[in-house]
Formats: structure tokens, C-alpha cells, sequence
């Protein structure tokens, strides 16, 4: 019997996730809203260019660190990566951890680009 296919797995999560749009993102961030934007692309390129105080976590760790980065689990999470599967995914998986406010931005970085919304560039910075 052959598994679930990738197409698969990401329509399952979208129809289970919550979705953000890049206008209600920017409106939140200008709101000084509390809300946990995650980057989950590769490193490099958050460093290329990132969406406003997002924070750095790649698909492949954010079981392992989620909990200490966002210990807090009713916080209002919005994942993304360059277009929807990651970020879909990863939204998906925090709120089978428990993350039940976890969306997803619509259309991505590349949406989030396409609408001529700022972004930033560089890694992250401590704020401590």
C-alpha cells in the first residue's frame, strides 16, 4: 500500500490550519499585536531577507526548539516559507504539539513580497 504523497500531506494540514493573510499579518504587526512569526526556511535565506521581526526556526527543527522559543502555548503563532508547503506543514505540526492559535501566512514570503510589504535583512539580532 503506497503512502500518502507530499500533495497530500500539505492539503491535509491547509484543511486543518488556520490561514493569515499578509494584510491581516502587517495590520497585527503595526498593532504592536502580540504575535510569534516563524521563518521556517532555511537559514540562509532569512538572512538573505525576512518579513518583519520574524524569528528563524527551519522546518527541520521546530519540534526540537519550539518549546523553548514559544513556551507559552496559546500564543498567536504564524508560520511561513517561501510559498505555503513548509510553512503549512510546520503550522500543522504545532498544533498537533498543542499550538492551537498556529496559522500559516497565505502565499508565503513570496506573497508577503508580491503585496509590497517591507522586509529586513541580516540574521537575527539578541534583544536582551
Amino acid at each position: 500500500m503506497r503512502g500518502k504523497t507530499l500533495e497530500q500531506l500539505v492539503a491535509e494540514a491547509q484543511a486543518q490550519i488556520g490561514h493569515t493573510s499578509a494584510e491581516a499579518l502587517k495590520t497585527a504587526i503595526d498593532n504592536n499585536e502580540p504575535v510569534v512569526i516563524l521563518d521556517v526556511r532555511d537559514t540562509e535565506l532569512y538572512e538573505e531577507e525576512h518579513l518583519p521581526g520574524a524569528v528563524s526556526l527551519p522546518r527541520a527543527a521546530i519540534e526540537l526548539e519550539i518549546d523553548e522559543l514559544v513556551p507559552n502555548q496559546d500564543a498567536h503563532i504564524v508560520a511561513h516559507c517561501g510559498g505555503s508547503t513548509r510553512g503549512s506543514l510546520s503550522a500543522h505540526t504545532l498544533q498537533i504539539m498543542g499550538y492551537k492559535n498556529a496559522s500559516v501566512l497565505t502565499g508565503g514570503f513570496r506573497g508577503w513580497k508580491a503585496a509590497g510589504l517591507p522586509t529586513e535583512k541580516g540574521a537575527e539580532t539578541d534583544q536582551d
